[in-house]
């Protein structure tokens, strides 16, 4: 497993804050498992960082990365956004 200063050097990550390292060291932890992962926090703190860690220390590394901004897609259609959805299941 890349240890936790390595995977900061190796993405241009600058900082030695404990929750940083923490947050870091989790994206380590659940790169090689299959589970879901949301990232939260303020705006401009980097969270685009740690799923790009998760990708590209997981097994999916070598397929497509997609980044979506969920705060950008109306309440009402992110289901079917990230989902799909079929033909006409939209009224108007």
């Amino acid at each position: 497993m890349e240890s936790v200063q390595a995977t900061k050097q190796r993405f241009g990550i600058i900082g030695n804050d404990p929750k940083l390292n923490r947050a870091v060291e989790k994206a380590i932890q659940v790169a090689p498992t299959d589970i879901s992962v949301l990232v939260t926090g303020e705006s401009g703190v980097g969270k685009e960082s740690i799923p790009k860690i998760i990708h590209s220390l997981s097994h999916r590394k070598h397929g497509k990365y997609i980044a979506v901004n969920c705060g950008a897609i109306p309440e009402g259609t992110i289901d079917s956004e990230l989902f799909g959805h079929e033909k006409g299941s939209f009224t108007g």
